[in-house]
Protein backbone atom coordinates (compact mmCIF):
# COMPACT_ATOMS: atom_id res chain seq x y z
CA UNK A 1 0.00 0.00 0.00
CA UNK A 2 1.40 3.36 -1.04
CA UNK A 3 1.70 5.92 1.23
CA UNK A 4 1.78 9.56 0.10
CA UNK A 5 4.69 11.89 0.52
CA UNK A 6 4.69 14.29 3.77
CA UNK A 7 4.11 17.75 3.57
CA UNK A 8 7.20 20.12 3.92
CA UNK A 9 6.76 22.61 6.72
CA UNK A 10 5.44 25.73 6.19
CA UNK A 11 7.57 28.75 7.29
CA UNK A 12 5.64 30.45 10.18
CA UNK A 13 7.15 34.14 9.39
CA UNK A 14 5.62 33.21 6.13
CA UNK A 15 2.44 32.08 7.18
CA UNK A 16 1.48 35.27 9.21
CA UNK A 17 2.85 37.47 6.22
CA UNK A 18 0.28 36.55 4.04
CA UNK A 19 -2.43 36.36 6.20
CA UNK A 20 -1.35 39.66 7.04
CA UNK A 21 -1.28 40.82 3.51
CA UNK A 22 -4.64 39.01 3.03
CA UNK A 23 -6.15 40.91 6.04
CA UNK A 24 -4.91 44.34 4.37
CA UNK A 25 -6.46 43.53 1.03
CA UNK A 26 -9.23 43.36 2.77
CA UNK A 27 -9.21 46.31 4.68
CA UNK A 28 -8.07 48.44 2.11
CA UNK A 29 -11.20 46.78 0.08
CA UNK A 30 -13.77 47.30 2.83
CA UNK A 31 -12.28 51.42 3.40
CA UNK A 32 -12.54 52.08 -0.52
CA UNK A 33 -15.34 50.47 -1.13
CA UNK A 34 -17.05 52.41 2.16
CA UNK A 35 -15.37 56.04 0.36
CA UNK A 36 -16.58 54.85 -3.10
CA UNK A 37 -19.94 54.84 -1.50
CA UNK A 38 -19.55 57.61 0.42
CA UNK A 39 -18.40 59.57 -2.59
CA UNK A 40 -21.92 58.84 -4.82
CA UNK A 41 -23.74 59.67 -1.77
CA UNK A 42 -21.95 62.95 -1.23
CA UNK A 43 -22.48 63.42 -5.84
CA UNK A 44 -26.42 62.29 -5.17
CA UNK A 45 -26.30 65.39 -2.36
CA UNK A 46 -24.77 67.96 -4.50
CA UNK A 47 -27.60 66.99 -7.03
CA UNK A 48 -30.01 66.95 -4.26
CA UNK A 49 -28.68 70.55 -3.53
CA UNK A 50 -28.31 72.02 -7.02
CA UNK A 51 -32.22 70.45 -7.72
CA UNK A 52 -33.50 72.18 -4.52
CA UNK A 53 -32.24 75.53 -5.14
CA UNK A 54 -33.28 75.39 -8.90
CA UNK A 55 -37.11 74.35 -7.24
CA UNK A 56 -36.67 77.09 -4.76
CA UNK A 57 -35.73 79.58 -7.97
CA UNK A 58 -38.57 78.51 -10.21
CA UNK A 59 -40.67 78.43 -7.81
CA UNK A 60 -40.06 81.72 -7.08
CA UNK A 61 -40.24 83.40 -11.31
CA UNK A 62 -43.62 81.25 -11.05
CA UNK A 63 -44.46 83.64 -8.08
CA UNK A 64 -43.12 86.47 -10.01
CA UNK A 65 -45.01 86.49 -13.41
CA UNK A 66 -47.88 85.45 -11.17
CA UNK A 67 -47.88 88.10 -8.95
CA UNK A 68 -47.31 90.55 -12.66
CA UNK A 69 -50.26 88.94 -14.30
CA UNK A 70 -52.61 89.35 -11.19
CA UNK A 71 -51.57 93.21 -11.44
CA UNK A 72 -52.51 93.58 -15.18
CA UNK A 73 -55.56 91.91 -14.09
CA UNK A 74 -56.37 94.31 -11.13
CA UNK A 75 -55.30 96.82 -13.45
CA UNK A 76 -57.80 96.25 -15.85
CA UNK A 77 -60.53 95.54 -13.33
CA UNK A 78 -60.43 99.05 -11.82
CA UNK A 79 -64.11 100.94 -11.82
CA UNK A 80 -63.03 103.54 -13.15
CA UNK A 81 -61.68 102.35 -16.61
CA UNK A 82 -64.96 101.48 -18.03
CA UNK A 83 -65.73 104.65 -17.78
CA UNK A 84 -62.91 106.57 -18.43
CA UNK A 85 -62.59 104.20 -21.54
CA UNK A 86 -66.03 104.81 -22.75
CA UNK A 87 -66.05 108.70 -22.17
CA UNK A 88 -62.64 109.66 -20.80
CA UNK A 89 -60.57 112.21 -22.47
CA UNK A 90 -56.39 111.39 -23.05
CA UNK A 91 -55.76 113.58 -20.87
CA UNK A 92 -57.38 111.63 -17.89
CA UNK A 93 -56.16 108.75 -18.92
CA UNK A 94 -52.94 109.66 -18.95
CA UNK A 95 -53.31 110.77 -15.33
CA UNK A 96 -55.02 107.45 -14.17
CA UNK A 97 -51.48 105.92 -15.84
CA UNK A 98 -49.10 108.21 -14.10
CA UNK A 99 -50.85 107.46 -10.77
CA UNK A 100 -50.09 103.93 -11.03
CA UNK A 101 -47.01 104.10 -12.00
CA UNK A 102 -45.62 105.23 -9.22
CA UNK A 103 -46.87 102.84 -7.39
CA UNK A 104 -45.41 99.67 -8.85
CA UNK A 105 -42.20 98.88 -8.10
CA UNK A 106 -40.07 97.43 -11.56
CA UNK A 107 -42.43 98.74 -14.14
CA UNK A 108 -41.14 99.71 -16.96
CA UNK A 109 -44.10 100.80 -18.82
CA UNK A 110 -48.07 101.05 -18.36
CA UNK A 111 -50.67 102.82 -20.67
CA UNK A 112 -54.37 101.95 -21.86
CA UNK A 113 -55.39 100.03 -24.93
CA UNK A 114 -58.05 100.73 -27.48
CA UNK A 115 -59.99 97.52 -28.64
CA UNK A 116 -57.66 97.63 -31.62
CA UNK A 117 -54.84 97.34 -29.54
CA UNK A 118 -53.51 100.69 -30.14
CA UNK A 119 -52.14 102.89 -27.08
CA UNK A 120 -54.24 105.88 -25.23
CA UNK A 121 -51.83 108.54 -24.65
CA UNK A 122 -48.46 109.88 -25.41
CA UNK A 123 -46.00 106.34 -26.23
CA UNK A 124 -42.70 108.08 -25.05
CA UNK A 125 -44.59 109.76 -22.04
CA UNK A 126 -45.92 106.53 -21.54
CA UNK A 127 -42.21 104.54 -21.99
CA UNK A 128 -43.93 102.49 -24.73
CA UNK A 129 -41.14 101.54 -27.98
CA UNK A 130 -41.48 101.36 -31.10
CA UNK A 131 -41.29 97.72 -31.02
CA UNK A 132 -44.04 97.19 -28.39
CA UNK A 133 -46.18 99.67 -30.76
CA UNK A 134 -45.60 97.90 -33.86
CA UNK A 135 -46.22 94.33 -32.06
CA UNK A 136 -49.56 95.59 -30.27
CA UNK A 137 -50.99 96.55 -33.61
CA UNK A 138 -50.07 93.15 -35.52
CA UNK A 139 -50.67 91.02 -32.84
CA UNK A 140 -53.29 92.09 -31.45
CA UNK A 141 -52.82 90.93 -28.15
CA UNK A 142 -56.35 91.64 -26.78
CA UNK A 143 -57.54 88.78 -28.27
CA UNK A 144 -54.73 86.72 -26.40
CA UNK A 145 -51.77 87.32 -25.86
CA UNK A 146 -50.58 87.04 -22.41
CA UNK A 147 -47.25 87.49 -21.71
CA UNK A 148 -44.25 88.45 -24.28
CA UNK A 149 -40.37 89.09 -23.73
CA UNK A 150 -38.71 92.27 -25.49
CA UNK A 151 -35.21 92.16 -25.73
CA UNK A 152 -33.67 95.49 -26.12
CA UNK A 153 -30.19 97.28 -25.00
CA UNK A 154 -28.40 96.42 -22.25
CA UNK A 155 -30.81 97.50 -19.04
CA UNK A 156 -34.08 97.82 -21.08
CA UNK A 157 -34.94 93.92 -21.60
CA UNK A 158 -38.77 93.50 -20.09
CA UNK A 159 -41.60 91.54 -20.06
CA UNK A 160 -44.81 92.75 -21.81
CA UNK A 161 -48.34 91.79 -20.44
CA UNK A 162 -52.01 92.70 -21.39
CA UNK A 163 -55.11 92.29 -20.11
CA UNK A 164 -58.52 93.27 -21.63
CA UNK A 165 -61.09 95.81 -20.20
CA UNK A 166 -64.94 94.63 -20.99
CA UNK A 167 -68.00 96.27 -19.97
CA UNK A 168 -70.95 95.32 -17.92
CA UNK A 169 -71.84 93.34 -21.03
CA UNK A 170 -69.00 91.64 -21.80
CA UNK A 171 -68.20 94.18 -24.51
CA UNK A 172 -64.20 94.94 -25.03
CA UNK A 173 -63.43 98.38 -24.20
CA UNK A 174 -59.80 98.24 -24.92
CA UNK A 175 -56.83 96.70 -22.45
CA UNK A 176 -54.13 97.35 -20.31
CA UNK A 177 -50.59 97.09 -21.16
CA UNK A 178 -48.35 96.52 -18.56
CA UNK A 179 -44.05 95.89 -19.22
CA UNK A 180 -41.39 94.76 -16.17
CA UNK A 181 -38.38 95.14 -15.88
CA UNK A 182 -36.17 91.79 -15.43
CA UNK A 183 -34.58 93.14 -12.42
CA UNK A 184 -36.88 91.38 -10.26
CA UNK A 185 -36.59 88.10 -11.96
CA UNK A 186 -32.50 88.31 -11.76
CA UNK A 187 -32.79 89.40 -7.39
CA UNK A 188 -34.84 85.79 -7.34
CA UNK A 189 -31.79 83.48 -9.23
CA UNK A 190 -29.44 85.86 -7.35
CA UNK A 191 -30.98 84.81 -3.83
CA UNK A 192 -31.31 81.32 -4.85
CA UNK A 193 -27.75 80.56 -6.29
CA UNK A 194 -24.64 79.66 -3.92
CA UNK A 195 -21.42 79.98 -4.94
CA UNK A 196 -20.78 78.22 -7.52
CA UNK A 197 -23.77 77.67 -9.36
CA UNK A 198 -25.35 79.34 -12.34
CA UNK A 199 -28.79 79.88 -12.47
CA UNK A 200 -30.24 80.78 -16.22
CA UNK A 201 -33.80 81.57 -17.46
CA UNK A 202 -33.97 80.75 -21.18
CA UNK A 203 -37.08 81.59 -23.56
CA UNK A 204 -38.84 79.19 -26.04
CA UNK A 205 -35.97 79.70 -28.72
CA UNK A 206 -33.44 78.44 -25.93
CA UNK A 207 -31.95 82.26 -25.90
CA UNK A 208 -31.05 83.60 -22.10
CA UNK A 209 -33.74 85.84 -20.65
CA UNK A 210 -31.95 86.35 -17.11
CA UNK A 211 -29.48 84.67 -15.43
CA UNK A 212 -27.98 85.06 -11.92
CA UNK A 213 -24.66 86.96 -11.51
CA UNK A 214 -23.34 89.85 -13.79
CA UNK A 215 -25.64 88.20 -16.74
CA UNK A 216 -27.43 90.76 -18.19
CA UNK A 217 -30.05 88.92 -20.16
CA UNK A 218 -28.12 89.02 -23.62
CA UNK A 219 -27.42 85.79 -25.63
CA UNK A 220 -28.29 82.27 -26.05
CA UNK A 221 -28.11 79.97 -22.92
CA UNK A 222 -26.70 77.42 -24.93
CA UNK A 223 -29.18 75.30 -24.48
CA UNK A 224 -32.42 73.94 -27.33
CA UNK A 225 -34.82 74.90 -25.17
CA UNK A 226 -36.53 71.63 -24.43
CA UNK A 227 -36.60 71.27 -21.06
CA UNK A 228 -38.43 68.20 -19.83
CA UNK A 229 -39.60 69.73 -16.29
CA UNK A 230 -38.91 66.38 -14.61
CA UNK A 231 -35.67 67.53 -12.39
CA UNK A 232 -33.38 64.96 -13.19
CA UNK A 233 -29.64 66.02 -12.87
CA UNK A 234 -27.25 65.18 -15.46
CA UNK A 235 -23.17 65.84 -15.95
CA UNK A 236 -22.61 68.34 -19.02
CA UNK A 237 -19.08 68.54 -19.54
CA UNK A 238 -17.48 69.46 -16.08
CA UNK A 239 -20.82 70.79 -14.78
CA UNK A 240 -24.13 68.94 -13.41
CA UNK A 241 -27.13 70.58 -15.27
CA UNK A 242 -30.96 70.22 -14.01
CA UNK A 243 -33.65 71.95 -16.38
CA UNK A 244 -37.35 72.43 -14.98
CA UNK A 245 -39.98 74.22 -16.50
CA UNK A 246 -41.47 77.52 -15.44
CA UNK A 247 -45.32 76.96 -15.68
CA UNK A 248 -47.04 78.32 -19.00
CA UNK A 249 -44.73 80.92 -20.43
CA UNK A 250 -42.80 78.12 -22.48
CA UNK A 251 -39.44 79.33 -20.27
CA UNK A 252 -36.78 77.07 -18.96
CA UNK A 253 -34.64 77.39 -15.92
CA UNK A 254 -31.09 75.60 -16.14
CA UNK A 255 -29.43 75.22 -13.23
CA UNK A 256 -25.75 74.67 -13.05
CA UNK A 257 -22.99 73.93 -11.11
CA UNK A 258 -19.47 72.50 -11.53
CA UNK A 259 -18.79 68.47 -10.47
CA UNK A 260 -16.55 68.31 -7.41
CA UNK A 261 -15.45 65.08 -7.18
CA UNK A 262 -13.70 65.21 -3.73
CA UNK A 263 -16.12 68.13 -1.46
CA UNK A 264 -14.95 69.05 1.69
CA UNK A 265 -17.13 66.54 3.20
CA UNK A 266 -15.00 63.45 1.10
CA UNK A 267 -11.53 64.77 1.98
CA UNK A 268 -13.02 64.51 5.64
CA UNK A 269 -14.05 61.11 5.29
CA UNK A 270 -11.50 60.26 3.11
CA UNK A 271 -8.95 61.47 5.77
CA UNK A 272 -10.91 59.68 8.65
CA UNK A 273 -11.10 56.18 6.50
CA UNK A 274 -6.93 56.66 5.54
CA UNK A 275 -6.28 57.16 9.12
CA UNK A 276 -8.24 54.69 10.65
CA UNK A 277 -7.14 52.18 8.01
CA UNK A 278 -3.71 52.81 9.11
CA UNK A 279 -4.70 52.84 12.74
CA UNK A 280 -6.69 49.14 11.83
CA UNK A 281 -3.42 47.87 10.24
CA UNK A 282 -1.03 48.99 12.79
CA UNK A 283 -2.78 47.53 15.40
CA UNK A 284 -3.02 44.31 13.50
CA UNK A 285 0.42 44.34 12.39
CA UNK A 286 1.38 44.82 16.31
CA UNK A 287 -1.34 42.01 17.80
CA UNK A 288 0.22 39.56 15.10
CA UNK A 289 3.87 40.59 15.47
CA UNK A 290 3.60 40.04 19.31
CA UNK A 291 1.31 36.84 18.24
CA UNK A 292 3.94 35.82 16.85
CA UNK A 293 6.94 36.79 19.05
CA UNK A 294 5.52 34.98 21.65
CA UNK A 295 4.77 31.80 19.46
CA UNK A 296 8.30 31.69 18.86
CA UNK A 297 9.20 32.46 22.33
CA UNK A 298 7.16 29.33 23.54
CA UNK A 299 8.76 27.55 20.87
CA UNK A 300 12.16 28.80 21.80
CA UNK A 301 11.71 27.79 25.27
CA UNK A 302 10.84 23.71 24.57
CA UNK A 303 13.54 23.72 22.48
CA UNK A 304 15.72 24.73 24.79
CA UNK A 305 14.30 22.39 27.07
CA UNK A 306 14.53 19.72 24.39
CA UNK A 307 18.21 21.16 23.94
CA UNK A 308 18.96 20.43 27.87
CA UNK A 309 17.60 16.86 28.00
CA UNK A 310 20.12 15.92 25.36
CA UNK A 311 22.80 17.55 27.13
CA UNK A 312 21.99 15.68 30.42
CA UNK A 313 21.17 19.25 31.82
CA UNK A 314 18.55 20.59 34.36
CA UNK A 315 15.27 21.77 32.28
CA UNK A 316 13.84 24.98 33.64
CA UNK A 317 10.14 24.45 33.35
CA UNK A 318 8.54 26.21 30.56
CA UNK A 319 6.32 29.03 31.40
CA UNK A 320 3.99 29.43 28.06
CA UNK A 321 2.15 32.73 27.47
CA UNK A 322 -0.92 31.96 25.70
CA UNK A 323 -3.60 30.45 27.89
CA UNK A 324 -4.24 28.00 24.93
CA UNK A 325 -0.77 26.43 25.12
CA UNK A 326 -0.93 25.57 28.69
CA UNK A 327 -1.77 21.75 28.37
CA UNK A 328 0.24 21.27 25.81
CA UNK A 329 2.98 23.22 27.83
CA UNK A 330 2.17 21.38 30.86
CA UNK A 331 2.19 17.53 28.74
CA UNK A 332 6.09 18.65 27.92
CA UNK A 333 6.78 19.71 31.43
CA UNK A 334 5.83 16.19 32.36
CA UNK A 335 7.36 14.75 29.88
CA UNK A 336 10.80 16.84 30.83
CA UNK A 337 10.62 16.06 34.72
CA UNK A 338 10.09 11.54 33.65
CA UNK A 339 12.75 11.88 31.41
CA UNK A 340 14.91 13.85 34.18
CA UNK A 341 13.51 11.22 36.55
CA UNK A 342 14.22 8.50 34.47
CA UNK A 343 18.08 10.09 33.62
CA UNK A 344 18.73 10.23 37.29
CA UNK A 345 17.76 6.57 37.87
CA UNK A 346 19.85 5.35 35.08
CA UNK A 347 22.69 7.68 36.01
CA UNK A 348 22.32 6.00 39.74
CA UNK A 349 21.92 2.88 38.42
CA UNK A 350 24.93 2.59 36.07
CA UNK A 351 27.07 4.06 39.25
CA UNK A 352 25.47 1.77 42.12
CA UNK A 353 26.67 -1.86 42.29
CA UNK A 354 22.94 -3.78 42.14
CA UNK A 355 24.09 -6.38 44.88
CA UNK A 356 25.40 -4.29 47.49
CA UNK A 357 23.69 -0.63 46.55
CA UNK A 358 27.80 0.72 47.20
CA UNK A 359 29.29 3.03 44.20
CA UNK A 360 30.77 0.65 41.71
CA UNK A 361 34.14 0.85 39.97
CA UNK A 362 32.66 3.66 37.50
CA UNK A 363 31.45 5.75 40.46
CA UNK A 364 35.36 5.46 41.54
CA UNK A 365 36.71 6.41 39.06
CA UNK A 366 34.42 9.44 38.69
CA UNK A 367 35.30 10.38 42.16
CA UNK A 368 38.74 9.84 42.46
CA UNK A 369 40.27 13.13 40.28
CA UNK A 370 38.33 14.65 43.17
CA UNK A 371 39.74 13.19 46.03
CA UNK A 372 43.23 13.61 43.95
CA UNK A 373 42.63 17.62 44.12
CA UNK A 374 42.06 17.51 47.63
CA UNK A 375 45.44 15.59 48.32
CA UNK A 376 46.94 18.23 45.82
CA UNK A 377 45.43 21.01 48.08
CA UNK A 378 47.19 19.00 51.17
CA UNK A 379 44.83 16.88 52.72
CA UNK A 380 45.81 13.76 53.98
CA UNK A 381 43.55 10.81 51.49
CA UNK A 382 44.13 7.14 51.85
CA UNK A 383 43.11 4.22 49.64
CA UNK A 384 42.10 1.23 50.97
CA UNK A 385 41.67 -1.97 49.15
CA UNK A 386 39.60 -4.82 50.62
CA UNK A 387 39.63 -8.29 50.36
CA UNK A 388 37.68 -11.07 52.12
CA UNK A 389 39.45 -13.80 52.94
CA UNK A 390 38.56 -17.57 51.52
CA UNK A 391 35.85 -15.74 49.86
CA UNK A 392 35.81 -18.52 47.19
CA UNK A 393 35.73 -21.26 49.44
CA UNK A 394 32.85 -19.96 51.20
CA UNK A 395 31.29 -19.91 47.80
CA UNK A 396 32.33 -22.97 46.94
CA UNK A 397 31.32 -25.01 50.17
CA UNK A 398 28.14 -23.01 50.92
CA UNK A 399 27.16 -21.62 47.39
CA UNK A 400 26.51 -18.47 46.14
CA UNK A 401 23.36 -17.22 48.40
CA UNK A 402 25.76 -17.20 51.44
CA UNK A 403 28.74 -15.81 49.53
CA UNK A 404 26.31 -13.05 48.67
CA UNK A 405 25.06 -12.38 52.25
CA UNK A 406 28.80 -12.14 53.25
CA UNK A 407 28.94 -9.45 50.59
CA UNK A 408 25.97 -7.81 52.20
CA UNK A 409 26.93 -7.69 55.62
CA UNK A 410 30.49 -6.55 54.21
CA UNK A 411 28.54 -3.72 52.46
CA UNK A 412 26.38 -2.56 55.25
CA UNK A 413 29.54 -2.61 57.68
CA UNK A 414 30.93 0.07 55.00
CA UNK A 415 27.71 2.06 54.54
CA UNK A 416 27.47 2.85 58.65
CA UNK A 417 31.30 3.39 58.88
CA UNK A 418 31.81 5.43 55.93
CA UNK A 419 31.77 9.42 56.18
CA UNK A 420 30.34 12.26 54.03
CA UNK A 421 33.86 12.85 53.06
CA UNK A 422 34.40 9.20 52.27
CA UNK A 423 33.53 6.83 49.16
CA UNK A 424 33.71 3.42 49.76
CA UNK A 425 32.87 1.70 46.40
CA UNK A 426 32.75 -2.16 45.05
CA UNK A 427 35.62 -2.43 42.19
CA UNK A 428 34.61 -6.60 41.63
CA UNK A 429 34.12 -9.86 43.12
CA UNK A 430 34.80 -9.38 46.93
CA UNK A 431 37.46 -6.31 46.24
CA UNK A 432 36.15 -3.12 47.85
CA UNK A 433 38.08 0.17 47.50
CA UNK A 434 37.60 3.20 50.24
CA UNK A 435 38.56 6.79 50.18
CA UNK A 436 39.64 7.91 53.27
CA UNK A 437 39.72 12.09 53.90
CA UNK A 438 41.42 13.41 56.58
CA UNK A 439 42.64 10.83 58.47
CA UNK A 440 46.58 9.84 59.72
CA UNK A 441 48.08 6.42 59.79
CA UNK A 442 46.35 5.98 63.57
CA UNK A 443 42.88 6.90 62.43
CA UNK A 444 43.35 4.44 59.41
CA UNK A 445 44.23 1.82 61.72
CA UNK A 446 41.56 2.46 63.95
CA UNK A 447 39.22 2.24 61.09
CA UNK A 448 40.10 -0.82 60.13
CA UNK A 449 39.73 -2.51 63.64
CA UNK A 450 36.38 -1.08 63.68
CA UNK A 451 35.75 -2.57 60.46
CA UNK A 452 36.50 -6.04 61.33
CA UNK A 453 34.57 -5.17 64.76
CA UNK A 454 31.45 -4.12 62.53
CA UNK A 455 31.60 -7.46 60.33
CA UNK A 456 31.69 -9.56 62.57
CA UNK A 457 28.85 -8.23 64.33
CA UNK A 458 26.86 -8.45 60.82
CA UNK A 459 27.64 -11.86 60.26
CA UNK A 460 26.17 -13.05 63.67
CA UNK A 461 23.49 -10.98 63.13
CA UNK A 462 22.90 -12.98 59.81
CA UNK A 463 23.52 -16.21 61.41
CA UNK A 464 26.38 -16.36 58.93
CA UNK A 465 29.28 -17.64 61.71
CA UNK A 466 31.72 -17.91 58.77
CA UNK A 467 35.44 -17.84 59.85
CA UNK A 468 36.55 -15.34 57.53
CA UNK A 469 38.59 -12.21 58.24
CA UNK A 470 39.74 -8.92 55.86
CA UNK A 471 42.95 -8.00 54.25
CA UNK A 472 43.34 -4.62 53.63
CA UNK A 473 46.18 -2.56 52.21
CA UNK A 474 46.78 1.01 51.76
CA UNK A 475 47.88 3.67 50.54
CA UNK A 476 47.86 7.38 50.51
CA UNK A 477 47.25 9.68 47.32
CA UNK A 478 49.98 11.91 46.85
CA UNK A 479 49.86 15.46 45.73
CA UNK A 480 51.64 15.36 42.69
CA UNK A 481 50.65 15.63 39.45
CA UNK A 482 52.36 12.92 38.25
CA UNK A 483 50.14 10.49 40.52
CA UNK A 484 47.16 8.59 38.95
CA UNK A 485 44.67 6.33 39.76
CA UNK A 486 45.87 3.45 38.16
CA UNK A 487 49.00 4.43 40.28
CA UNK A 488 47.57 4.91 43.39
CA UNK A 489 45.64 1.41 43.14
CA UNK A 490 48.71 -0.67 42.16
CA UNK A 491 50.25 0.61 45.53
CA UNK A 492 47.15 -0.58 47.17
CA UNK A 493 46.86 -3.61 45.72
CA UNK A 494 50.74 -4.77 46.17
CA UNK A 495 49.84 -3.72 50.45
CA UNK A 496 47.26 -6.08 49.87
CA UNK A 497 49.14 -8.26 48.70
CA UNK A 498 51.83 -8.01 51.38
CA UNK A 499 48.84 -9.10 53.87
CA UNK A 500 47.69 -11.92 52.39
CA UNK A 501 51.57 -12.79 52.62
CA UNK A 502 51.88 -12.34 56.16
CA UNK A 503 49.09 -14.34 57.10
CA UNK A 504 46.05 -12.45 56.21
CA UNK A 505 42.97 -10.39 58.38
CA UNK A 506 45.23 -7.67 58.96
CA UNK A 507 46.14 -3.96 56.85
CA UNK A 508 49.53 -3.40 55.84
CA UNK A 509 50.34 0.43 54.94
CA UNK A 510 52.31 1.12 51.55
CA UNK A 511 53.82 4.81 52.90
CA UNK A 512 55.80 6.65 51.38
CA UNK A 513 59.82 6.75 53.31
CA UNK A 514 59.76 7.66 56.87
CA UNK A 515 56.39 6.05 57.99
CA UNK A 516 56.00 2.91 59.77
CA UNK A 517 53.73 0.04 58.41
CA UNK A 518 51.19 -1.47 61.04
CA UNK A 519 49.43 -4.50 61.24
Amino acid sequence: MSTSAPRPPVSLRRHFSWLLLGVTVMLVGGVGLSLWFSLQVDSQNQDGLLKMHAEGARDGVKRRLDHYRTLVDKLARDPELEDMLRFGDPPDQQAWVRSRQTLIPDLYGLTLLTPEGEILGDATTLRVGPRCRAELVSRNPLRGMRLHLQRGAAGREHVDLVSAVRGFDNELLGGVFLSMRLDALKRILDEAAYPGQTLTLLDEAGETVVSNGNGNGNGNGNGNGNGNGNGNGKASGAAREIRLDVGDAGWTLVARAPVQKLTRSGKVQILVGGATLLAVLLLLETGMLGLRRAMLRDIAATRDALTALARDESVPPIVPHYAEFEQAVSDINLVALHLQEQRSRLEHLSLTDPLTGLPNRRAFETRFPQALGFAERGHHIALVLLDIDHFKRINDSHGHGVGDQVLLALAQTLKTLTRRADLSARLAGDEFAILLADLDAAGVALWYQRLIDHFGGELNALGLNQQTGISAGQTWLQGVPRDSMNQALARADRALYQAKERGRARLVFDAPAGEKNAG
